[in-house]
């Protein structure tokens, strides 16, 4: 029988699995940005550590409980890869290596010619577009032992999971939807999640770099974060990009308390646009505002659309 050209494709439901939580966002719409839904249930400290899941019972049966609340049991689904785990790396490419037949040619070189922190490497490849006239792409990479780790607590709880993306690229989608980042701007966004920080940089709309930096359990000062962060700024600008191109664009987000004061010290001594990755307010259908610490779930939605 002919598949039913008039039936709606199913949607893909977008759920984050941190440390701290499980987060699930459903939009209504764009433009504007209206979240529809924005549920959470907190996960107990221990389960997730350092990316790692360390209790898998305990993981399995908190998404199972999640999904039923919240009704999406059988739902296909999109999540993301632990930061912890994640790599990206800009390659050179012989000319002679067609776009589709990029990923081939890096699944020979892994290993031999080309390296990867983890041993069981999933990775995707997209060509890089450059201004240079050798021929570059991107490399994108995660640990499988890890990402199937996050893919069974899922599937035990009778979800489909499709889809695994990285927290920069989610969280990129949600910059350019609040503050429509032009081609040219070298932006980074440094991501704070309790004592986690994630710092990834994007020139001409595609990620470059990303770094996870660990502060002590006392927890960050906005002075620590300048140190940390302009670190990572000189490394961008004098090893990745010969010092020809600095950031210039520098985007907050997550459950950060000091957004205002750390901006303000990039804009009075770096003289870098700062500031937070929301530049508007962001509601549910109620007018009630949804916390920063949804802007991952977020913008792993906004890639429906």
């Amino acid at each position: 029988m002919p598949k039913n050209p008039f039936r709606r494709k199913q949607r893909i439901t977008s759920i984050t699995i941190e440390e701290d939580a499980l987060r699930y966002t459903e939009l209504r719409s764009a433009d504007p940005l209206i979240i529809e839904r924005a549920e959470e249930r907190s996960l107990p400290e221990g389960v997730i550590s350092e990316g790692k899941v360390i209790d898998p019972k305990a993981l399995e049966a908190a998404v199972e409980e999640a999904v039923k609340d919240w009704g999406l049991r059988r739902k296909r689904v999109r999540f993301l890869a632990p930061d912890q785990f994640v790599i990206i790396r800009k390659v050179e490419t012989p000319a002679d290596v067609p776009e589709d037949e990029l990923k081939g040619y890096f699944f020979i070189e892994i290993g031999s010619s080309l390296y990867l922190p983890f041993d069981d490497p999933l990775f995707d490849v997209v060509p890089f577009d450059s201004e240079k006239e050798e021929k570059e792409s991107l490399i994108i990479a995660s640990k499988e032992e890890i990402v199937r780790q996050y893919e069974r607590a899922l599937d035990e709880a009778k979800l489909k999971p499709v889809e695994c993306d990285i927290a920069p690229l989610a969280l990129y989608r949600l910059a350019y939807q609040q503050h429509d980042l032009e081609t040219h701007r070298n932006v980074l966004i440094a991501d704070f999640r309790g004592n986690d920080l994630t710092v990834s940089t994007f020139h001409r709309h595609q990620p470059l770099f990303m770094r996870s930096v660990d502060m002590d359990e006392d927890g960050w000062t906005a002075e620590a974060a300048f140190r940390e962060i302009s670190k990572l700024i000189n490394f961008y600008t004098y090893n990745m990009m010969d010092g020809n191109e600095t950031v210039d664009c520098l985007l907050i987000s997550g459950d950060c308390s000091m957004t205002e004061e750390l901006s303000r010290m990039f804009r009075d001594q770096m003289r870098l646009e700062a500031g937070c990755i929301r530049k508007k307010r962001i509601e549910d259908a109620a007018g009630r505002e949804v916390p920063d610490r949804f802007d991952r779930v977020i913008g792993l939605a906004l890639k429906e659309v």
